[in-house]
């Protein structure tokens, strides 16, 4: 049940993180902030079509390593990187209409680029521990 749950998360993750990126992708001449996001989710959502890709060929990792990785902490750092994504995806909704001017879009980025800034560090924590535990499982 547990696999069932991972992999349910790791592609709602996939699919928050294309849908972000997406709603950043349509802003016209968008600031650097913006572009550096945008490029952030699309190295979240490579680390989580790896893990994909991994859980769905059912490697069996051996006995030694699995003993180096608890399921516990790959479940606390997928729901930490959901509700992130949920965050994420809540702060960036008043920049997702498109019918906005390109200035409006500058201006709500700009009230919004902290909040951005702190949930994508987040992700990058996240992805670093999540990256960390791919590699001991294909050591």
């Amino acid at each position: 049940m547990e696999l069932l749950n991972i992999t349910t998360s790791v592609a709602g993750i996939i699919s928050a993180a294309s849908q972000v990126s997406y709603v950043l992708g349509q802003i016209k001449d968008a600031p650097k902030s913006i572009q550096a996001v945008a490029t952030e989710l699309d190295h979240i959502q490579l680390i989580f079509r790896a893990l994909q890709k991994f859980l769905d060929t059912n490697t069996r990792v051996s006995g030694k390593r699995a003993t180096l990785i608890q399921l516990e902490d790959v479940v606390v750092i997928l729901t930490q990187t959901v509700l992130v994504f949920s965050e994420l995806e809540s702060l960036i909704s008043p920049i997702a209409n498109g019918t906005k001017t390109t200035f409006l879009v500058r201006w709500t980025w700009t009230r919004l680029q902290g909040g951005v800034m702190r949930l994508v560090s987040q992700l990058q924590r996240h992805k670093t521990s999540l990256t960390l535990l791919l590699q001991i499982i294909q050591w």
